[in-house]
């Protein structure tokens, strides 16, 4: 078995991973800092996808003269947030954006400009134009410029290294943890662990996530005794199911007035739509909403797609048609360069056919538990990114996904740093239980995987019910038993404990729709927190935030 030590281990080399790394070796020169890499690092994780038009970043410069500042952007957070974001991290994020963004820039991620100076656009769930961007590539950029920055100060890389679980010593005290390096097991011991894992989109059938994003983090984190909170409200949102390419469609597509068509030929969005409310606008609404929610009319489109492929009236690919050949080709390459020429690349003109639509998982707003320096709690345990929870609410304005990694990326990494400076690594892994146990799954389990990807994207994606979830709840109870691999048992204990949040949430509010339970109600203005009882099983509790 291979075995590594470090000071500092950084699970995940997105954005979050790298700027917790770059601040964890800036701050102590002399300590080992180490990255767990799932793939080629500046390669994998969701930063490093270019799946849209545009991808933002906010930070109240208010370049645009519109007055923007620190005091409106948090109350954007809160307001998007519908109340259950954490008032403290949010005034971290709006106080503190500028200044990581300021970083960025001196290390050299070269945002948009106009008139010599950064452009910044409005974004859903903003009052002002904050957003930064680098069209699709922003997130791209920002991690090759600091991986660049990384590991020109000493930071070291593991690549094609999936963590699947962590280690303790006899206090509770995390001091390491354990997975694969690539086929084979590996064992890392450490002085502090930052977990920077990302979402879970890969555990559903349909999603813009890349390989090994299946939530591994939050069941570690879990399983060592964090906090997870707001569990029920993550990202769904429109992309191209054919041709086969991992792109969103958001913005200006929707203010072309597309045409929206089922397997049978017809047009159906009228069909969901209530007496007094336009489809015309429903379509114009969802320009600036890109992922379902609840806040805007825009939900109906994401309603009327999802029912229609589970009506089975959708195309093969799981999707409906989406047809803008009436506009012309000029005014595609003008209004939405960026998506013409990606699905021009990959096969389709939009110009001149039709392309098959579905509904994707994207992205994230619950997580782990975390205090204002990324603190889980555990001893020796942090987080940072996608993989936290609090920071978001149950939405989040678009461009904020970007800005938490860097905030918080920054605190974790410092933190951990620190941590590890005063507490020296220790051997995790010598007769380890969990490395004993095999970690890749067989053919049996195999199928439960792809059994539990169908069964999630159905019951716990845009439309929820009591009886669906409770079906997800039946196939976990039966499956999730000692001896089954790591990935397997990781994959049920996170469609656990989704399924738990969303079945206790018993109304609509943000990115949670129920279907049986459609209002949004005062009586759940707080937060569902889960953490492992002491008898194993999840155990919730209530809070109202701030």
């Amino acid at each position: 078995m291979k075995q590594i030590n470090c000071d500092v281990l950084i699970i995940g080399g997105g954005a979050a991973g790298s700027r917790a790394a770059y601040e964890a070796q800036k701050a102590n020169p002399e300590l080992e800092i180490l990255m767990a890499v799932t793939g080629k690092y500046g390669e994998s994780g969701s930063s490093n996808l270019v799946a849209s038009e545009a991808l933002g970043i906010n930070a109240p410069f208010n370049y645009m003269n519109d007055g923007d500042n620190p005091d409106i952007y948090y109350q954007d957070i809160i307001t998007t947030g519908g109340g259950l974001a954490d008032p403290k991290l949010c005034r971290i994020i709006a106080d503190e954006s500028c200044d990581r963004l300021r970083e960025l820039m001196d290390l050299g991620v070269d945002f948009e400009r106009r008139d010599g100076r950064p452009l910044q656009k409005l974004l859903s769930g903003c009052a002002k134009a904050r957003s930064l961007t680098c069209g699709g590539s922003t997130g791209l950029i920002m991690v090759k410029v600091l991986k660049k920055a990384a590991l020109g100060i000493g930071v070291k890389v593991s690549e094609q290294t999936r963590i699947m679980g962590l280690l303790s010593d006899g206090e509770g005290r995390i001091c390491g943890a354990y997975g694969l390096f690539g086929d084979e097991p590996v064992c890392f011991s450490c002085g502090a662990v930052v977990l920077a894992t990302g979402g879970a989109g890969r555990i559903f059938r349909k999603n813009v996530n890349p390989p090994a994003q299946e939530g591994d983090g939050w069941a570690m984190a879990y399983e060592a005794g964090a906090k997870l909170v707001n569990m029920e409200f993550f990202q769904i949102g429109p992309a191209v199911v054919k041709p086969e390419i991992d792109f969103i469609i958001h913005s200006h597509m929707w203010r072309l007035k597309p045409k929206l068509t089922n397997a049978l030929g017809r047009e159906f969005l009228a069909n969901y739509c209530p007496d007094g409310v336009d489809p015309a606008e429903v379509l114009d609404a969802k320009a600036m909403s890109y992922p379902f929610s609840v806040r805007t009319i825009a939900k109906y489109v994401d309603i009327a797609i999802f029912k229609e492929i589970m009506a089975e009236r959708g195309s093969e690919n799981d999707g409906i048609y989406f047809d803008v050949t009436h506009v012309g080709r000029e005014t595609l390459e003008e209004r939405a360069p960026i998506t013409y020429e990606t699905l021009k690349k990959a096969g389709a003109d939009l110009a001149k056919g039709k392309i098959e639509l579905g509904l994707v998982v994207q992205n994230f707003n619950g997580g782990i538990m975390i205090d204002e320096n990324g603190y889980t709690g555990v001893p020796g345990l942090f987080a940072a990114g996608e993989v936290t929870g609090g920071v978001h609410g149950s939405d989040r304005p678009g461009g904020n996904n970007l800005t938490d990694t860097q905030v918080f990326g920054y605190r974790a990494g410092l933190a951990a740093s620190n941590y590890a400076k005063k507490n020296s690594r220790r051997d995790s892994c010598s007769g380890s239980q969990e490395l004993q146990s095999k970690i890749l799954p067989n053919a049996k389990e195999l199928e439960l995987l792809k059994f539990s990807e169908d069964l999630y994207y159905r019951e716990m994606t845009i439309v929820r019910t009591a009886d669906g979830l409770r079906n997800v709840l039946g196939f976990v109870d039966k499956h999730l038993r000692e001896g089954i691999s790591p990935v397997l048992k990781n994959r049920l204990l996170v469609g656990k404990i989704l399924a738990l949040a969303m079945l206790t949430r018993e109304e609509s509010r943000g990115t949670h729709y129920r279907e049986d339970y459609p209002e949004s109600s005062r009586a759940w203005d707080q937060r569902i927190i889960i953490q492992k009882g002491p008898s194993g099983e999840p155990e919730l509790t209530t809070e109202k935030c701030g």
